[in-house]
């Protein structure tokens, strides 16, 4: 695969855009075939991958990221060992007391919501989660079942 996106490039500076703008010229199918490839690549040959190469993968997973989550939980390994979430809203509104949107640098509540999914069993896009936590507000009562499930485990 890696000589295939070297060959799709053509010598040119890999970018996202670019890549993007190449990708119009196949067929929808195929597209996403190489998209996965790709991922696959990024996922599988990353110490054999030049550093532009690896920024460039870096930079379309960022820009791909609820497709990269769902190649990684639908098409690999990963997807076998995610943890199983119980109490999504109670877990949202812990979450958020602990990310300080007000500190430099400033958490990304999409980033978080990338981690959580490739770690997670939610069935839920990368959008919706990072939404969710950002406004998940823990109440009085929140706190009080926080506290009844932390005995629970003692």
């Amino acid at each position: 695969m890696k000589e295939e996106l070297v060959a799709l490039f053509g010598g040119a500076k890999p970018t996202v855009r670019l890549f993007h703008e190449l990708l119009k010229c196949m067929p929808l199918e195929e597209r996403g075939i190489f998209f996965d490839r790709t991922f696959g690549l990024a996922l599988s040959g990353w110490t054999d991958l030049s550093v532009p190469y690896r920024l460039f993968l870096v930079r379309l997973i960022k820009a791909n990221r609820q497709r990269f989550v769902d190649y990684v939980r639908q098409k690999t390994v990963f997807g076998e060992f995610l943890y199983r979430m119980d109490e999504l809203n109670l877990f949202l509104k812990g979450l958020n007391l602990l990310v300080d949107p007000y500190k430099n640098p400033k958490s990304s509540y999409t980033e978080i919501s990338f981690s959580l999914l490739l770690a997670f069993d939610m069935d839920v896009s990368v959008k919706y989660l990072a939404d969710k936590i950002r406004y998940a507000r823990m109440d009085s009562y929140d706190f009080a079942d926080l506290m009844e499930k932390s005995s629970e485990m003692e």
